[in-house]
């Protein structure tokens, strides 16, 4: 299905995506239910509900995220969100950062891949039934601000994701219009050079981690490059 604009309607509100995805999102929850399966490993639909609010709401215990002694801390409120009503969940999600909290400002510099990664996860999920594991639901055509937006963020991770890499990494983008395409590297500058091909969003899921649905080509540039590729969860 294509979308034409970041926002889905030209008249819509959502303007950004960070906004569109959040709402197609919300939407999606709400339809699926509190127990579907998602690609994060173990998580129905409730518990991934619950981790977006906690992230957005409770700053204090998605530290837990990066520090790990705070983790038993985030448990625990997670636990505690988790048990809310599923649908007051959605919709305190759905209605994006409280307004004291300093991520609603910058909302789509924070939350494009967040939304649009946990988004697919939830889609390429719906029907298998089992929490972790791909079904075969295929990528969504994106607008090309929406595409573009996906190939900033993977610029700014793929230093982050692929440092100390063996390997240097290559991802090409395939879904420029014209045909043309945009390359960015990372990793080891004189290791093997591999090279990852694909649209914009579908680099952006292999960076995260979703190998299983990242609809990506992966080709030795050097021979045995692929097996040197390390990526650091971000």
């Amino acid at each position: 299905m294509s979308e034409n604009t970041a926002s889905g309607s030209p008249s819509s509100a959502p303007t950004t995506v960070a906004k569109a995805e959040r709402a197609k999102l919300a939407n999606l929850l709400a339809a699926s239910g509190p127990d579907a399966p998602t690609l994060c490993e173990g998580w129905t639909t409730r518990d991934l509900a619950a981790h977006l609010v906690v992230r957005e709401y409770r700053p204090d215990a998605a530290a837990g995220m990066f520090v790990p002694f705070l983790s038993g801390h985030l448990d625990s409120v997670q636990n505690t969100y988790g048990s809310k009503p599923y649908a007051e969940l959605v919709e305190m999600f759905r209605s994006g950062p409280p307004a004291w909290n300093p991520m609603r400002a910058g909302d789509n510099f924070v939350n494009a891949v967040e939304n649009f990664v946990h988004h697919e996860d939830v889609r390429r999920a719906a029907n298998t039934g089992e929490p972790g594991q791909a079904g075969d639901v295929e990528p969504r055509e994106l607008s090309e601000a929406h595409s573009n937006e996906l190939w900033a963020a993977a610029r700014r991770m793929l230093p982050l994701v692929c440092a100390g890499s063996p390997a240097r990494v290559i991802l090409q983008r395939t879904d420029v219009p014209g045909g043309e395409h945009s390359s960015l590297e990372g990793g080891s500058a004189g290791g093997p050079r591999a090279q990852i091909s694909g649209p914009a969003g579908e680099l952006v899921l292999w960076l995260l981690g979703r190998d299983d649905v990242a609809q990506v080509k992966i080709e030795d540039l050097t021979k045995g490059a692929q097996e040197k590729i390390k990526r650091r969860t971000i």
